[in-house]
């Protein structure tokens, strides 16, 4: 076994471990996969979970700035050239202070050798790894929306990014509707920002476009401190309509997919989907709490995905796909 070799299964079992620890719902999904493929996600998700976490430690915010750049700068050359190059650590790793919160050159070592050998093997753009970057760093400098149009372009960097990297390893014919796959990014991504109202005044953070709450009469002040309020539902109920035409058009993907890829496609579009439907049918709860699923409703769906039987049986397009109600025939004013 070569040096090379020794450091790249090194890599993928960093990356597995980080994926593990994580304790997400996603992580769960990757077991639908084949191992190939579920090494590949594990490496984007680990790249994903540290670039976040660079972005949420509790450092000053000149330093988190300053760190997000070096990891961008550093994912961006070792995604460039040669797999069988050594990994590169971009200009300033001096800089880093020792004793700082998050080992900056330990994860890149890390986790670097899996993600280059990723993107290699399923041909992933680097554009949208670097993408995943520029979302977080945006994070950064801005957490105020003026329009639905800044929003969306926020939420194609943090979620549609990550989403496309997706396809690429679960497999696609050609050509991928790359209208449907964004769509399906903004989808989950603006469900989380409904779910996460209350979570996120407390960080002094709003996400929903001024431009849409100004239209129900309501100010900044009534989204850093939200309450029950009639203007407030109206505006949540008009951004889970905004988000279920975004799910709609989101799972036309389903259709380009390769088998492998569409269990895990089906998990993930129906959990964010029934997460939609939770806030839906009780948008005061976000006032409170974070909205999240009970634990029959999660057993449900991974049973459904997991067990051969229950996942054929799943109706494809699924029942949440929002109908259009045909109009009924006229004859002059009267109904046939």
């Amino acid at each position: 076994m070569t040096s090379d070799h020794k450091q790249l299964m090194s890599s993928y079992a960093a990356v597995r471990r980080i994926s593990r620890r994580s304790g997400s719902s996603f992580y769960r999904s990757f077991w639908l996969l084949p191992r190939a493929q579920r090494d590949a996600m594990s490496a984007l998700y680990a790249f994903a979970r540290v670039t976040d976490d660079l972005g949420d430690c509790d450092e000053p915010l000149t330093l988190r700035r300053s760190w997000l750049q070096w990891w961008r700068q550093t994912t961006a050359m070792n995604l460039i050239g040669e797999g069988s190059q050594p990994i590169r650590l971009a200009d300033g790793v001096e800089d880093i202070p020792p004793n700082s919160s998050v080992d900056l050159v330990r994860h890149a070592t890390e986790i670097m050798p899996a993600l280059r050998h990723a993107a290699d093997r399923y041909q992933i753009p680097s554009r949208y790894l670097l993408e995943i970057v520029d979302g977080v760093m945006a994070d950064q400098q801005k957490n105020r929306f003026d329009t639905f149009e800044q929003l969306e372009h926020y939420c194609y960097l943090v979620a549609s990014a990550v989403g496309i990297a997706c396809l690429h390893i679960w497999g696609f014919r050609s050509p991928l509707p790359m209208q449907a796959a964004v769509d399906c990014g903004l989808a989950f991504q603006l469900t989380n920002i409904l779910r996460d109202v209350s979570e996120d005044a407390a960080r002094g953070r709003i996400y929903l476009p001024r431009q849409h709450y100004e239209q129900h009469g309501l100010e900044e002040d009534d989204l850093l401190n939200p309450r029950k309020d009639a203007r407030l539902r109206c505006l949540l109920l008009d951004e889970t309509r905004r988000a279920a035409e975004l799910f709609d058009s989101g799972w036309r993907v389903w259709d380009s997919l390769h088998d492998d890829g569409r269990p895990m496609f089906s998990m993930m579009w129906r959990t964010y989907r029934k997460l939609l439907q939770r806030i839906i049918d009780d948008p005061d709860a976000v006032v409170s709490r974070r909205v999240s699923l009970g634990m029959r409703d999660r057993i449900g769906i991974v049973s459904h995905h997991f067990v051969g039987p229950l996942y054929r049986r799943l109706p494809v397009p699924p029942l949440e796909l929002v109908t259009v109600k045909e109009p009924v025939p006229t004859r002059g004013n009267e109904p046939v």
